[in-house]
Order: structure tokens, then C-alpha cells, then sequence
């Protein structure tokens, strides 16, 4: 139902990677990539979308890599989602792109608002670090 997407996914590894190492170290995309047998394309698009996100610092050059720019305390799983996707809405017409085409005979609008608005809350509520356990 909500299927958490292969950049979440991708995050979450690379946050928890980041988060274990000696305090003060940089880890790399590549790094990341290398121990969690997954894509080396995307785990750089990801890191860099958090970092321009401000939840990784990036250092550049040979012996650069990120690290935690905040604690994952102070970051929740719905924060996770914006940054990655833009939005969180379940359904297309609460999202902010473009209305829904039966918009106007739609019966299930305002209990699917209702349901969007919980699922939010409950993410909202959940830090990186709860669900990381680092």
C-alpha cells in the first residue's frame, strides 16, 4: 500500500553506513555502493540530494565524502521523504502537481485527505534515528 521507494531505501542504508562511522569521518558513494552491493548512480544522486538538503555535509576533492550535518534525532522519516521526493501525499489529487481529472464526482476525497493527514502525522513523529536504532 505505502511502498517505500529504492531512494528511501537507498537513504536509509547510506544514513545508517554514515552514521556508525567514527565521528569526524567522511564516507563516500562509493563506499556506500561497495558494501551494500546496490546502484553507485543513484547512492550519488541520494547523497547529494541530502546535502544540498542540509542533512549531510559533502567535502569535495580526493578525501572527500559526507557526513552528518545534524543529528538523526532531529530528522524525521516524512523530512526524509520531502527531501528526496518534493512530496508525501498518498494519492495525486492531494499533491500539488496538477488536479485530479474526477475531482468534482470524487466520494472518497475527503476520507482519503483524512488518511493522508494521519499517515503524515505518524511520519512526521518517527526520527531517522528511531528507525535506524544507531
Amino acid at each position: 500500500m505505502n511502498k517505500m521507494n529504492k531512494k528511501m531505501e537507498y537513504a536509509l542504508m547510506a544514513l545508517k553506513l554514515i552514521k556508525q562511522r567514527p565521528l569526524g569521518s567522511l564516507t563516500t558513494a562509493k563506499e556506500v555502493a561497495d558494501q551494500m552491493n546496490i546502484s553507485f548512480e543513484v547512492t550519488a544522486r541520494v547523497l547529494q540530494a541530502l546535502s544540498s538538503r542540509g542533512l549531510l555535509k559533502a567535502e569535495y576533492g580526493v578525501g572527500g565524502g559526507y557526513s552528518l550535518a545534524r543529528p538523526l534525532s532531529e530528522t524525521s522519516l516524512h523530512d526524509l521523504s520531502q527531501m528526496l521526493e518534493g512530496h508525501t501525499s498518498l494519492t495525486k489529487c492531494l499533491g500539488p502537481d496538477e488536479p485530479c481529472e474526477i475531482h468534482g464526482s470524487c466520494n472518497i476525497s475527503t476520507p482519503i485527505a483524512n488518511l493522508n493527514k494521519k499517515i503524515q502525522e505518524f511520519y512526521k513523529s518517527v526520527s531517522l534515528e528511531e528507525v535506524l536504532h544507531v
